[in-house]
């Protein structure tokens, strides 16, 4: 039977207002009752059901019936066990997974997939953010049936979260790793981005995989880089036979093709939400930001405001602290200071957090977005403007929403983006009703049908993937399209397989470039360990101008001179504030901190940590392989390329910001830390470190204390 519209709508306007739940409980308990019993399993009944929660205590008599609805909709994290009848509570014991703390409950549908994975089944699942898929993970670890397991998580800032709650829960059981030069104990679990998965060669002796936002999994367009690497890792370990579990966000579906005939069961559930959602619709009119500011200074817990790039989201945080709105923290003042020497103190973020603003988006040091993002969960900052990268699967505590812009990268934003925005609102136990606020119209298309190109084998499987596959799970057509690049004669095909991620036609091209160079171009190519200048520039240029480097790099570095001269400047080891000073010198615009700042950040971020090392490889085997055929002397690039990655300093100083400590911080303790790349020796030594013996500021102290209780 469906549910009665009206009588929704009725519910929600009464219970909009206390004094009404107050005079009238018993009315509004009978009508809730009315709708449960036409749908239990209906968004409208979920949601009526969890808005009268927020209210509970204002019930008095009727909280028993309230809980009677939460228990008949099987929401049994609700319900206190010691206010339960014999049958109830025999129904919430059931739901409670094995191995984990006595405080956690499923609720129904957590408890159908758990007990679908401990049946042994692959599952798919897609539900709304509040779902709690992530606490199935972790029901599946504590269950003990496993010894070594991987979860690959999209980002680095995942990483790190991820990391934080399965070493509270799991560090005497297994060991947590989230670097492939970390060495094995008897029991792992594995945290690695899809790019760390090919960065180890045998995964053989894994029992169990978890593919996190699997979405992603299906390209957004031509240059999805990130969802080509994320289908090949997902290929290599569904290869070991290791049982998996994927999760992300309601979805319309997965694809039905799958010619590596993996069994997988997917799951959705798109209704079964843990907190309520409140739309608001704004007409801004003509002043956005004076409608944007009247808002906030409305509202009075935490709230995430959405915008659509970085650019964006620093001009929102300027506009809010122009008006004064988040309040002076002084639990901040250390930070804000920190950050003003150590970047720039007219840096927009280094102002915002002076006025308890936080900023979090992809150009922010990941230590940084890290330390912002628990201030907000712990309510020292108020205010969160933020781009898609906190959306991407990053815990908040949030009751409120702006959803400020509606688009994202030029692309008007999408059903599905949109939903797991607004998804954000509300907290279990916490928030029981999030607030969503919209600055446009609400997005017409659909949600998305994940194409799983690694399974289906479209016209979206790209080159570099099909080469990665074996002959014998490939199409006819999949075969066709990568024999051209096992028979042309350019450059061989094991060096097109190695190098994993790089466009196979541009890697020949590359390989032409070199065959068709001068005698002394080819010269420029034969260096090993640190190459001359002209060496360097001769590198960059073939890198910048094969690979689109104005493309890759965020607008960071804008030719293939400057690209050398920022890579050699690196060698000199100085610091973040120097290098940011020196483009203030000499850059071609105005005088802008801001963009300064951002810059260089783009290009250690971009540049230095990943596509300069990753694409120096990539030539290094290509150069090798054609040079050796022709009988010339050939290069060496690979110590290079690691120094680059590192910044020229032990790995550990470079690494650690994915801890949580600032890399110009690490640097001052790194009699302690610099260990070779030996993270776990590094580790060690830092938790008997004495800080006072070192010259940091209090931020840096807490920063490293935070760090240093989560290893």
């Amino acid at each position: 039977m469906p549910v009665d519209l009206e009588l929704i709508q009725s519910i929600r306007k009464r219970l909009a207002s206390t004094q009404e739940i107050v005079n009238e409980p018993f009315g509004i308990v009978s009508d809730l009752c009315r709708a449960v019993s036409q749908d239990a399993d209906a968004a409208e009944s979920h949601e009526v059901v969890l808005r009268a929660m927020e209210y509970r205590e204002e019930f008095g008599e009727y909280r028993i019936i309230i809980d009677g609805l939460i228990r008949q909709m099987g929401l049994f994290p609700y319900l206190s066990p010691e206010s339960l009848s014999l049958a109830d509570l025999l129904a919430y014991e059931a739901h409670r997974p094995d191995g984990l703390s006595d405080q956690v409950v499923f609720h129904r549908a957590q408890a159908r997939v758990y007990h679908l994975l401990s049946a042994g089944e692959n599952v798919a699942l897609s539900a709304p953010t509040s779902f709690g898929k992530s606490l199935v993970v972790d029901a599946m670890i504590a269950s003990g049936k496993y010894k070594n397991i991987v979860i690959v998580v999209p980002t680095l800032a995942l990483i790190d979260e991820t990391r934080r709650r399965l070493t509270l829960k799991f560090s005497q059981e297994y060991k947590v790793i989230t670097r492939p030069s970390q060495a094995k104990a008897a029991k792992n679990i594995f945290i690695f981005t899809q790019e760390r998965v090919l960065e180890t060669d045998d995964w053989s002796f894994i029992d169990f995989f978890v593919i996190d936002e699997f979405y992603k999994l299906s390209p957004s367009s031509e240059n999805d880089d990130r969802a080509i690497l994320l289908n090949q890792a997902l290929y290599i370990l569904a290869r070991t036979g290791a049982q998996f579990y994927m999760l992300g966000p309601n979805i319309e579906g997965v694809t039905q093709e799958n010619r590596l005939k993996l069994e997988l069961r997917v799951v959705k559930e798109p209704n079964y939400h843990t907190v309520a959602t409140e739309m608001h619709r704004l007409d801004p009119g003509d002043d956005e930001f004076g409608a944007l500011l009247d808002l906030c200074g409305e509202l009075d817990s935490q709230t995430i405001i959405f915008c659509k790039s970085p650019q964006r989201a620093s001009d929102v945080a300027k506009r809010l602290i122009d008006a004064g709105v988040g309040g002076r923290k002084d639990g901040l003042k250390d930070a804000s200071g920190w950050i003003g020497e150590t970047y720039h103190p007219e840096w927009h973020l280094c102002k915002a957090l002076a006025t308890g603003i936080g900023i979090h988006h992809g150009r922010v040091p990941r230590s940084l977005a890290q330390y912002i993002v628990r201030q907000f969960n712990e309510e020292q900052i108020q205010f969160l403007v933020c781009t898609s990268t906190l959306i991407e699967g990053v815990n908040t505590k949030a009751r409120n929403i702006i959803i400020f812009d509606n688009v994202i990268d030029g692309e008007p934003l999408d059903l599905f983006t949109f939903n797991n925005i607004k998804g954000r609102s509300g907290r279990m136990f916490k928030y029981f009703v999030g607030h969503v606020y919209v600055f446009h119209t609400d997005p017409s298309v659909g949600l998305p049908f994940v194409d799983v190109p690694v399974f289906s084998q479209s016209e979206r499987a790209s080159d570099s993937l099909l080469i990665q596959m074996d002959e014998d799970d490939l199409s006819e057509e999949s075969l066709t399209r990568r024999r051209r690049f096992v028979e042309q004669d350019v450059l061989s095909f094991s060096v097109l397989k190695k190098n994993r991620g790089v466009d196979p036609d541009k890697q020949i091209a590359l390989a032409e470039i070199i065959l068709n160079s001068s005698k002394n171009q080819k010269n420029l190519l034969a260096w090993s360990s640190m190459p001359r200048y002209e060496e360097l520039k001769f590198v960059c240029e073939l890198i910048f101008d094969t690979f689109d480097g104005r493309r890759i790099g965020s607008g960071s570095i804008t030719s293939a001179a400057q690209l050398t001269y920022m890579i050699n400047g690196l060698k000199r080891r100085v610091s973040i504030r120097e290098m940011i000073e020196d483009r203030l010198a000499f850059g071609n615009n105005a005088y802008d901190p801001d963009a300064s700042v951002t810059k260089v950040l783009d290009f250690l971020r971009l540049w230095a940590n990943f596509h300069f090392p990753r694409l120096l490889r990539a030539l290094n085997l290509i150069q090798r392989d054609v040079l050796d055929g022709m009988g010339l002397p050939s290069g060496s690039y690979e110590w290079f390329a690691s120094q680059v990655e590192t910044l020229f300093v032990d790995p550990v100083l470079t690494g650690v910001e994915e801890f949580g400590i600032p890399f110009e911080t690490a640097k001052k303790i790194s009699d302690i830390i610099s260990t070779e790349g030996d993270f776990d020796t590094a580790f060690m030594q830092l938790k008997r470190a004495d800080l006072t013996n070192f010259d940091l500021s209090p931020f840096e102290i807490e920063l490293i204390n935070d760090a240093v209780a989560h290893l």
